[in-house]
């Protein structure tokens, strides 16, 4: 694999990390990290905050663990955090976000209220938004 269809376990190899050493970086259990090597339907559903500790050891963006050849990887700072501020200020309504993504609106606002915590949004979900938004989907994530 090339670039960005370079998996999970390829970015991990060219950095020369076991899954032990990515382990001790990361603090996710080795044997979580080869699931989400192994399993596409897991790396598409790991949370955003597991990612974005993923990619920070890695030294790549989030979006790069995704594991579809296809699937859009752009997005760069939206210079505003919080998944909130980032819609309103592209002037979109939860609906409208809604319909251009397909993720349902009461899911859009559980994240924005923190009923639901964005870290543990799926890395699907954060794409969708992502690319809906023209942003990187860390920046939804509010230290």
């Amino acid at each position: 694999m090339m670039g960005a269809a370079m998996g999970l376990r390829e970015r991990r190899e060219r950095c020369g990390l076991t899954l032990l050493q990515l382990d001790a970086l990361t603090g996710i259990a080795y044997t979580r990290l080869s699931t989400l090597e192994c399993n596409a339907s897991e790396a598409r559903n790991m949370y955003l905050g597991t990612a974005r500790r993923i990619a920070d050891a890695l030294h790549c963006n989030v979006l790069d663990l995704y594991p579809d050849e296809d699937a859009w990887r752009g997005g760069v700072s939206a210079g505003v955090t919080g998944l909130r501020r980032i819609r309103r200020e592209r002037h979109l309504t939860q609906r409208m976000l809604s319909a251009l993504t397909g993720i349902p609106q009461p899911n859009i606002s559980w994240f924005e209220t923190g009923y639901r915590p964005v870290s543990q949004m799926y890395l699907d979900t954060a794409r969708r938004l992502s690319e809906a938004l023209q942003c990187d989907p860390v920046d939804f994530l509010i230290d």
